[in-house]
């Protein structure tokens, strides 16, 4: 009876250095399996922290400017089709109340490569005999990319620009026939350029 108790003694360990032999391969697989999960949840955080990147290359402040001026002066200018124009051209419109009879409306936004998101708001003004064009382009410009002298030449357009030594700029232009008025400025990081558009009698005058 010890003899045999002996044997079993004997015999129980080795069963379970067997089984410990076997199961460390699967251990060692699972194991690495959740560390390779781990790494790859943390490269997944680590990619959602990295900033986005660029657009592109920055628009030159002489294209950025040729295009304030075209859009402002094309959906101020009393065309009923050039809303169309400026959403084919990128522009995305706001929903806008209805200004009733005297009024038409223009209100929105679009991405320019180095300044960002660029809102337009423009309106055509109707008075007994004659019509007025307003267009203001707005955008954040702390980096003070725009250099507003550019804008002399663009559409014809003739005047002064100066900038501060604190990075503030101000300019004013006109056009030759005396019809395009155009003030701008840049305050505190901020651009403001005011187009107005003498557009004459009114239709059917």
């Amino acid at each position: 009876m010890a003899a045999g108790a002996r044997s079993l003694g004997t015999r129980l360990p080795l069963a379970l250095l067997c089984l410990l032999v076997l199961s460390a391969p699967a251990y060692a697989q699972a194991s690495s399996s959740a560390a390779a999960d781990d790494d790859l949840g943390s490269s997944s955080d680590a990619d959602t922290s990295q900033p986005a990147a660029p657009a592109g290359p920055p628009v030159s402040s002489a294209d950025a400017l040729k295009l304030f001026v075209s859009t402002c002066t094309d959906i101020a200018g009393g065309d009923p089709k050039a809303f169309d124009r400026a959403n084919d051209a990128g522009w995305v419109p706001n929903e806008t109340p209805d200004p009733g009879p005297y009024s038409t409306i223009y209100s929105g936004s679009r991405e320019v490569s180095g300044y960002g998101e660029v809102d337009i708001w423009a309106s055509v003004q109707t008075f007994p005999t004659q019509r007025l064009g307003y267009c203001r382009i707005d955008f954040a410009d702390a980096d003070k990319a725009l250099d507003f002298t550019q804008m002399s030449g663009v559409g014809g357009l003739s005047g002064t620009a100066q900038q501060t030594a604190d990075g503030n700029a101000y300019g004013s232009w006109e056009s030759a026939d005396k019809k395009w008025l155009v003030i701008g400025d840049r305050t505190e990081g901020a651009v403001e350029i005011e187009f107005n558009l003498l557009l004459g009698n009114r239709p059917g005058q």
